[in-house]
This record gives C-alpha cells, structure tokens and sequence, in this order.
C-alpha cells in the first residue's frame, strides 16, 4: 500500500508539476523523473518475486561481493595512481580524466564518475557483507572472499572521504549488531576476525599518513563550516519553497527551478558556477519536489520498513537466512540514512530497490502469497507473453533514442571545444532531430549558430540561432540557465556589430535574474549592454547590483571606472580604477588608465 501510495503521488506531482516535461523525464544528468521513479518500482517488484528462490540470493551476494571487490580495488589504485578503467577504457567522464587524477586527488570515484556516489554504494554493500562474514561463510573460500571485499570495502569507503556514507554505513552495521546480538556470541570466532579485519584496515590507513585526514574529516561533521555549513544553508533557505506548492510540491526533480531565488544571502554565483538542484536531504527534497503527501508517504514507508521490519526481523534469529534479513535491513538503513545529507541517484539508487525488494518480501509477505495476481489462463499466457515481448523491444528501441542524441550532443561539445563550429553545430542539430524534448540541446545549437553568424557575419545563422533559444524557453521556461545563455549570447551579437541585439540581451537576463537574483555575471552584462547603448546611468545601477552582491569583484570596478570616465567624472574614474588594481593587481590596465587620469 505504501508503494501504491508512493507510485500513485508521484504521478500527480508530476502532472501538476511546474514543469511536466521535467518531472516526467527527468532533469538532464540526474534523470529522477516519473520514468526512473517507474523504473525503480519495476525493479522492486522483479526483487520481490525473485526473492521467492532462495538459491538466487546466494548468487546475488556472490555478486556483491565480486562487484564491490573490483570496484574498491578500482578506488584504491586509483588513489595511489589513477583509475584504471578510465585510463585503459579511455572512457568519457564529466569530470574530464584527461590527466591522473585531475579531478580531485584525494577521493576516488572508481567507475561511478562521482566520489559521493561511489561512497553511497560503499555504504549500501558494506552492511551485507558484514553481515554475512559474521554469520555465513560456510566454505573457506568464500569466507575468504568476504573477508577480502570487506576488507577492501572499507579501505575504499574512507578513501572517498563520504561524510554521510560513512554515517550511514555505521548506521546499519549498528542495526545488525543490534538485531543479532545474542546471536553474536555464538559466531565468536567470525566476530573476531571482522574486528581484526576494521582494526587492520585503520591500522593500515594510519600508517599510510591517513590518520590525521580521517579524524579531521570525521570531526568536521560536528563543525558548522564548508559543506557542512553549505548544506545547513541549503536546508534553512528551501524551506519557504514548501508553502509554495504545500500539497504535491513542484514536481519530482525541479528543485533547480525553484530553488534560484531563495539562494542565500551571500552567495554568489557565476556562469560557470554548478547550480544547486538537490536539497541534500531526501526528506526535504521530497517534501519540496513532492509536497506533504508525498512527505507523509516517504514516512510511512520508511516507519513501516524499519519500525515493523525489525521487529519482524527478531523471529529470523536462529535462522540460516538471518544474515540475509539482517544484512539487506542493515543495507536499506544505511543508504536511508545517508541520503538525509546527500541524495539520491540513479548510479545507487537501483541497488536499493532491488534490496528493498528482497528485504520486503522476506519480512512482510508469506511464502504462497503474490504481489501481483494477473488472472492471465494458461491458454491466454502466450499471447500475454508475446504482447509484453512487443512493449519491451518497442520501450527499449525509444530508451535507445536519448541516448544515440546524447553521443551527438557530446561530440558536439568536443568539436565546439576543437574550434569546429560547422561540424558542433551538425552534430547539436542530430541531437536535437532525434531527441527534441532536452532544451540543453538547444541552448547548445543556438549558441553555436549565433557564434558562427558573428563570425562569418551571418545574420541568416544568428536569427536561426534566436529561433532555437525560443524553442528551448518554450521547453522549458522554468531554466534560468537557457535565459543567461541567451543573454550572453545576444551581446556577444551586440558588440560584432548588431546593435539591435542589445536589448534582447538585457531582456532576457533580466529574465533570468527572476530566478536567480545572485547571478553576478548577468549584472555585468547588463551593465556592458547599457553601456554599448550609451545608457551610463542604468549599466551604473547594473554594476552598482552586482557589488551588492559581490563587493570585491574587480572587473566591476574596472568597468564603473571606464563608464564615470565617459561620463567625464575623472576623480570616481580614478578611484574606481585603483579600487580595481588592488583588489587585482594583475590587473595592469587598471593601474595604467589611473595613471593616465
């Protein structure tokens, strides 16, 4: 009933969302729409039924320990070296692994592109394998086994220096220790080589010089500064986003189309800052994205598994499957936990419901009982099954689709970077031909037309370009980042010698500047676009908005000095100029156009 109820609020939120399109497919590079969302339910339910072979299960952990294993051996060479799967693989990855480790030498992400998401999955195995090195292993090699991944397991889970996942793992370590007390002192023999293997693995990391970066790590959970801090702010400015959509919220992954305006005071963001689209907290995410009902089902669901799961859990106890129901319990704890302080994600979110599946039909269904009862005969099963044969090669070719675009989409980025822009913009159109519902795209192609119309003085490619930028704000009118594009894009336009397209730019970052109020870069382009038109006054306010916000930035000051030049206010030139050489003093322009006044 919870999962009805969870499914079934996801659709409404989704259909009333603030963008449909969005909710149900999902924001592009987190894809937590309506479709995942279905697609983890199918998931729980192929778990479930497939829960009903118990052999099945051996050969699932068997495969969690070989999975986790490899992965964790990928992190720690990755450490010491690089990442081998990307280096030998040569595969894309959007933290650009062009050189060992450039993305960030002291955590790893193995083949998970991320280091909180491959922690996340640390965090989700760890409690499995613990539980089965204290109560199962009944062949040497496979006790061997599992000594080895969880060993690596967790050497790999303190290298991704995971706040929320060590959290979380220790939650559910917590949770089986706690289920399996009594029946701990009977596995004596396990239990100590578990402690030996933890004991082992700090030992190791100490010696290695790792000691003092651990404990720091751990103690700034405690601390209310950097991330710790980011998300604390995080937390206390969406709140108000609740009361906007209080009953189904905005719709189910549009966090990043609400969440603009009420940025903290304080922040700042450029261009090429990440914009924030998650919560950091499943809990407020959900509450936010799908409002108070949606709330109150991820509370039922979650007291219903964890409150009723245990107590079902304690008559298991002098069972040979115990390490099973504890482990998966442990498992589906730990990850809950840590999501209260990071998210959810489609690279460890699948591993969850497929537990979720297994740990809900041990627990809360009898062994004759279905969870679905089809009412299908013998003689209609055939034609059921070929039916569902058809659904799925017909679901599969169009899952196909975004992907074949997003190949073109990425070969485009890399041409555009390479200074190809005829082949990037051939490359974006493919995109967009075979998937016309990502806006991303179109941002991309129209900022590729308009920068190949200014420079082959091509009105025909930047009028193109205009088109597509409409057809992507129609898309999706909620992305402040289409409208900065645009704006950006236009005044480049402007200053190639197409004045008209002045005002276009101002129009449209002032657009985007109504969700998102802190976006610096869109008031100094305001402000040069003024400028350009002669309206010194009004790029004086523009810039004047940005210092409000960023008080320190020295290409302001540089450009207020050049303005009160025009104007023919020497001393408020001169000392914006020095303002600006000090705040850079590489600045020497700055320094030169003071001397000169």
């Amino acid at each position: 009933m919870p999962l009805i109820a969870f499914f079934f609020v996801a659709v409404l939120s989704s259909l009333q969302s603030i963008h449909p399109l969005t909710s149900i497919l999902g924001q592009y590079g987190r894809w937590e729409g309506l479709l995942t969302i279905s697609c983890y339910l199918i998931l729980y339910l192929t778990a479930h039924k497939l829960a009903e072979r118990k052999e099945l299960l051996n050969s699932l952990h068997l495969s969690l320990l070989a999975s986790s294993l490899t992965i964790s051996t990928i992190a720690i060479i990755e450490h010491f070296w690089t990442n081998p799967f990307l280096l030998f693989a040569k595969t894309y990855c959007p933290v650009e692994f062009s050189q060992p480790n450039a993305y960030d030498t002291s955590r790893s992400i193995a083949t998970f592109g991320n280091a909180t998401f491959l922690a996340a999955y640390l965090a989700i195995v760890l409690p499995i394998i613990f539980s089965y090195s204290m109560f199962m292993g009944k062949t040497a090699r496979l006790r061997v086994l599992s000594y080895l991944s969880l060993f690596f397991t967790l050497i790999s889970l303190l290298l991704t220096l995971g706040r929320a996942a060590w959290l979380g793992a220790f939650a559910g370590i917590v949770l089986i220790l706690w289920l399996s007390w009594s029946r701990a002192k009977r596995f004596y023999k396990h239990a100590t080589a578990v402690a030996i293997i933890f004991a082992l693995a700090f030992a190791i990391m100490s010696m290695a010089g790792y000691a003092h970066p651990l404990k720091d790590r751990f103690a700034s959970i405690f601390k209310v500064e950097g991330s710790t801090l980011t998300r604390i702010q995080i937390w206390r400015s969406s709140l108000p986003l609740i009361s906007e959509n209080p009953l189904l919220g905005s719709g189910p992954d549009t966090f990043k189309y609400v969440f603009g305006k009420y940025k903290p005071e304080g922040w700042v963001q450029h261009l090429s800052d990440p914009q924030i689209d998650r919560a950091h907290s499943d809990i407020l995410q959900t509450t936010i994205t799908q409002g108070i009902l949606g709330l109150l089902v991820y509370l039922w669901l979650s007291i219903l598994i964890f409150w009723l799961g245990i107590k079902k859990a304690k008559p298991w106890k002098n069972s040979d499957e115990f390490w099973i129901v504890a482990g998966m319990l442990g498992s589906a704890f730990a990850y809950i936990t840590q999501l209260q302080f990071n998210f959810s994600h489609f690279s460890t979110a699948p591993l969850f419901w497929i537990i979720l599946g297994i740990v809900t039909r041990l627990l809360f269904t009898s062994s004759n009982s279905k969870i679905i009862a089809t009412g299908i005969s013998r003689r209609q099963r055939p034609a059921a099954i070929a039916l569902i044969s058809i659904m799925i090669v017909v679901l599969a070719t169009w899952s196909i689709l975004p992907l074949e675009a997003d190949i073109h989409f990425e070969r485009g980025r890399s041409l555009e970077a390479k200074g190809k822009l005829k082949d990037a913009i051939t490359e974006y159109t493919l995109a967009t031909t075979i998937n016309g519902y990502e806006p991303i795209y179109k941002v991309s192609l129209a900022k590729a037309l308009i920068q190949s119309g200014i420079k082959t003085k091509n009105k025909e490619s930047i009028d193109l370009g205009s088109q597509v930028f409409s057809q992507a704000k129609q898309l999706n009118p909620f992305d402040e980042h289409i409208y900065f594009s645009e704006g950006d894009a236009y005044l480049n336009a402007g200053r190639s010698g197409w004045p008209s397209f002045f005002e276009k730019s101002i129009e449209s970052l002032y657009r985007g500047l109504e969700l998102n109020p802190v976006m610096v870069d869109a008031y100094i382009d305001i402000g040069i676009a003024y400028a350009y038109l002669r309206n010194y006054d009004e790029a004086i306010n523009a810039w004047n908005d940005a210092l409000a916000i960023e008080p320190n930035n020295d290409k302001v000051y540089f450009n207020l000095g050049w303005v009160y030049e025009q104007k023919g206010e020497q001393k408020l030139a001169k000392k914006a100029y020095l303002k600006a050489f000090r705040l850079n003093p590489q600045m020497i322009e700055a320094r030169v156009a003071s001397d000169r006044l």
